[in-house]
């Protein structure tokens, strides 16, 4: 075969697989999740309009009201105030993404139905509930079930009040979201919130929209209310959405006569009706155009806006805006209704369910959201790219055609994520270039190998552009043992860190500090050894040393090894330090156990033999909390369960930095045969007190604190739950209440 029809015939294969690829819902989840998020994080953050304002139901603005942290349990007279304070200055539209469904007294319903009704462009949301319907036949036999959606509306009254009510679905997390409904089938094919919303802040521009209508088709414009006052009156809303989405999906060509009348239009509500006429000619769903990390939007919270009276206290321009009143948190523990999307990785938090309502209201306001290639042009697209880069990769010698390869992929990158930046246009990423591309090049590497020796020398020095000589070599004996060359395992993990390290780094030469930090880990080193562990890490001042075993029956004596372990370097350490001549390299030590990827981690030319897992991530935020609490030896609480060989004192339950779950500590104080009577006493006395704090028996565990501080006056943690003791005695804390601890800093 000649080299023109190899490169043809694998040009054909690459565009086929990516064609089959491309129309597969892989291809479609690979896209959204790798390739969307890449452009978003590329794009990063981007203006957004400043029409659009979310008032958050936030804990701030609980702890500044006195109400609970529940949302849907604060007073709706509230709701009514901050509506009265919204309609004052000028909101164009109102939008609540909270369920109003349960009664509550007359003096609380009765107000905000009024200050909804005095308003005349709220929005109030429907719940949508999946409930699960046992089938049966005849015989009443069990059949299986079918799940059916049930809409939940707002009080009777609220609905009359308001001036339109609309379900919002979002799917449950961890699914990503990348997308909102227009409308729901399940809910009757009702329009969503943002879709309402943006309808009613439309109906500014409603009479040149029927004027447009009236020039392109008078009698379809005949069939609408008649002014604004009409849509509200009938409160005809979702009716009006109904029928105008109807009306330009069954016409297409009106649509388009519609669409040119309206970019005809100066500036202003010129552009609201372009928005408003392609928003009608959509399929049921969008793609979000996130405009950053969450809370991008202007965002302010509920207590300010309940408080400003006037114009000049509103903490923004409020003329003209679209509300949207909802539960955004700042904080990712706070965050009760987050949903996972592209920029949640980088930012830390989710985006709250208010701030998707209030994006793509903000989108369908612009007409700007991320519009994907329709279905045939982007399967032509990546056939026709498979196609080329196929031929490409065969045709050209290794070097050139590699070459060649990069400087196509760079280009197709770069026009894609122009479009992306520009004007929202999504090309496709990852199956051109992190499929088709790949595969294209190796199949040609591999095709070369076969037909001819000099093909395969250099194949052998293409990849050496990747990978070092040695691991090639590696690969090509045996690539079974290299992928198995790693196993979760269960066992210990020890993190040590010295106090002022950074500090005596400044006063001593390089050579000094070195042979100091040399006979330091010569002592910190040797109960590791000696009690069967071994040092995984070591960086500056801090060392990181495992204990693993093959099985979870040694579990309770690795962690016992680990204890000696930790108590040996502590003495190891108060002997170097007598004897450094140094000041002295104090020693925070942490411990956690449990399950852990142990062996080679890395790529290419470098890897290290080392431990990864949430336990040993956990174990360094344990030795962090001893530079708060001013100890020495912290243990997670289950590293020691059933540990009878040591003495150790509960310090209750911590949220520390970076982590979403609570952890029960203890400290580590001795092996059990070194610890005397007193010891054990006043450690029984220290959970006693701990006891009852956490039993919310503040005036007990204060005392029993202040007996501990009169033996030992210098311990943070009991100085630190005393004054927590006399902070819920002034202030009693919530039903909510936990005794955990929250940790903000490292």
């Amino acid at each position: 075969m000649s080299r023109l029809a190899k490169a043809l015939v694998l040009g054909l294969v690459t565009g086929l697989a990516g064609l089959v690829l491309s129309a597969t819902p892989l291809g479609l989840e690979l896209e959204e999740n790798f390739g969307l998020d890449g452009l978003f994080m590329l794009r990063g953050e981007r203006a957004p309009p400043p029409e659009v304002v979310i008032v958050s139901l936030d804990k701030p603005s609980a702890d500044r009201l006195g109400l609970p942290n529940e949302p849907t349990k604060w007073p709706r007279a509230l709701h009514a105030r901050l509506l009265d304070n919204l309609a004052r200055q000028g909101a164009a539209v109102i939008a609540f993404d909270v369920i109003f469904n349960e009664p509550r007294p007359p003096a609380q319903d009765l107000p905000f139905a009024q200050a909804v009704q005095r308003a005349g462009n709220v929005v109030l949301f429907e719940y949508l509930k999946k409930e699960n319907l046992p089938l049966t036949d005849r015989a009443g036999l069990a059949q299986g079930e079918v799940t059916v959606e049930r809409l939940i509306s707002p009080l009777p009254a609220l609905v009359q009040a308001a001036a339109a009510t609309a379900p919002f679905p979002l799917p449950k997390v961890p699914v990503k979201v990348s997308q909102f409904w227009l409308y729901k089938t399940g809910a009757g094919d009702r329009a969503t919130l943002p879709v309402v919303a943006f309808q009613l802040y439309a109906l500014s521009a409603y009479d040149e929209f029927l004027q447009l209508l009236r020039g392109v088709s008078p009698a379809h414009a005949a069939a609408l209310p008649r002014s604004r006052a009409e849509v509200l009156r009938t409160q005809g809303i979702q009716e009006l959405i109904q029928h105008l989405k109807t009306l330009l999906r069954q016409e297409p060509e009106l649509g388009e006569r519609l669409w040119r009348a309206a970019a005809a239009q100066p500036d202003g509500n010129g552009r609201l009706l372009r928005s408003l006429v392609h928003l009608y000619q959509a399929g049921d769903s969008r793609y979000l155009n996130f405009y950053g990390a969450p809370r991008r939007l202007t965002t302010v919270p509920y207590y300010k806006v309940l408080e400003a009276d006037t114009a000049a206290a509103m903490p923004v321009d409020m003329r003209g805006a679209a509300v949207f009143v909802g539960v955004a948190e700042s904080l990712q523990h706070e965050q009760k209704d987050g949903f996972y999307t592209a920029f949640s990785q980088a930012s830390g938090l989710d985006v709250s369910g208010v701030e998707i309502a209030a994006t793509a209201f903000a989108n369908l306001l612009e007409d700007f959201p991320v519009r994907p290639l329709d279905l045939r042009a982007q399967l032509a697209l990546v056939a026709a790219w498979g196609l080329l880069i196929g031929f490409v990769s065969l045709w050209w010698r290794v070097l050139p055609g590699i070459a060649l390869l990069a400087g196509l992929g760079a280009l197709y990158f770069g026009f894609a994520y122009f479009r992306f930046a520009s004007a929202a246009q999504w090309y496709p990423l990852v199956i051109p270039l992190l499929v088709q591309a790949p595969v294209a090049l190796f199949a040609a590497l591999l095709w070369h190998y076969l037909d001819t020796n000099r093909e395969r020398r250099h194949i052998r020095r293409a990849f050496g552009f990747y990978v070092p000589d040695k691991v090639v070599d590696d690969l090509a004996r045996n690539l079974t043992d290299v992928r198995a060359d790693k196993q979760v395992v269960y066992g210990a993990c020890l993190a040590t860190d010295a106090e002022q390290y950074t500090a005596l780094a400044e006063t001593m030469e390089p050579e000094q500090l070195g042979a100091l930090m040399n006979r330091y880990y010569g002592a910190v080193f040797g109960p590791v050894r000696d009690h069967g562990g071994f040092v995984s890490d070591v960086i500056g001042d801090s060392m990181l040393a495992i204990w693993a075993g093959a099985s979870a029956h040694a579990e309770g004596d690795l962690r016992a090894q680990a204890c000696r372990a930790a108590l040996g370097i502590a003495q190891a350490v108060d002997r170097f330090n007598r004897s450094s001549g140094a000041p002295a390299l104090l020693t925070r030590i942490g411990l956690n156990a449990g399950p852990m990827l142990l062996g080679n981690i890395g790529a290419v030319d470098h890897f290290e033999y080392r431990a990864v897992g949430d336990m040993v991530n956990t174990a360094t935020r344990i030795q962090g909390l001893n530079k708060i609490l001013r100890t020495r030896i912290l243990v997670a609480r289950e590293s020691v369960a059933g540990l009878t060989s040591f003495q150790t004192r509960a310090l209750g339950v911590f949220l520390l930095p970076g982590k979403s779950k609570p952890i029960e500590v203890c400290e580590l104080l001795c092996a059990k045969e070194d610890a005397d009577a007193g010891t054990v006493q006043s450690c029984a006395l220290f959970a006693a007190a701990l006891a009852d704090y956490g039993q919310r028996r503040w005036e007990p565990a204060r005392a029993g604190f202040g007996r501990w501080l009169e033996q030992n006056p210098a311990d943070v943690p009991a100085r630190l739950y005393q004054e927590l003791c006399e902070r819920w005695l002034s202030t009693p804390p919530g039903d909510s209440w936990t005794a955990t601890v929250r940790i903000e800093t490292k």
